[in-house]
């Protein structure tokens, strides 16, 4: 939607005027930022659904803080960890790609932004389905 906003106030045009490249100074830092940080909150997640598990696994299930622990250890591979972190990253890229295309190709008016805005949403989703797909197939071939 930034994108699309400052394509709408023209602020695009003016930064291709002074001669800076939109794609250097706009679209290459947010790809950067989410393809770094997607990894980032994907290790947040995961430690926080196990600190969660252990919570629900003491105190309501009457579980050993130390059994859990080395259940989940057991359960959970490294491979598992790294896979995940390869996904988060590459759903960084995606969503990334989607947004700033869609804010580029962005039409001139309010409305437009809206669209933009739903189509980047909308492209993400499907583009994340299908690399989802894609990555679970490559997987499984190699056996990972």
């Amino acid at each position: 939607a930034q994108l699309g906003t400052m394509q709408v106030n023209e602020e695009i045009d003016a930064l291709k005027t002074l001669g800076i490249s939109p794609m250097e100074f706009l679209v290459l830092p947010r790809m950067l930022a989410l393809s770094l940080m997607m990894p980032l909150l994907c290790i947040y997640a995961d430690v926080m659904g196990i600190l969660g598990g252990l919570i629900v696994g003491v105190f309501m299930l009457d579980i050993q803080p130390i059994v859990y622990l080395n259940q989940t250890r057991e359960a959970v591979s490294l491979n598992n960890v790294w896979i995940g972190l390869f996904y988060s990253a590459v759903f960084g890229v995606i969503v990334s790609l989607a947004g700033c295309l869609r804010g580029m190709q962005c039409g001139r008016s309010a409305s437009a932004v809206g669209y933009a805005t739903t189509s980047a949403v909308v492209t993400s989703i499907v583009t994340i389905i299908l690399a989802t797909a894609l990555i679970t197939i490559l997987c499984n071939v190699l056996g990972i």
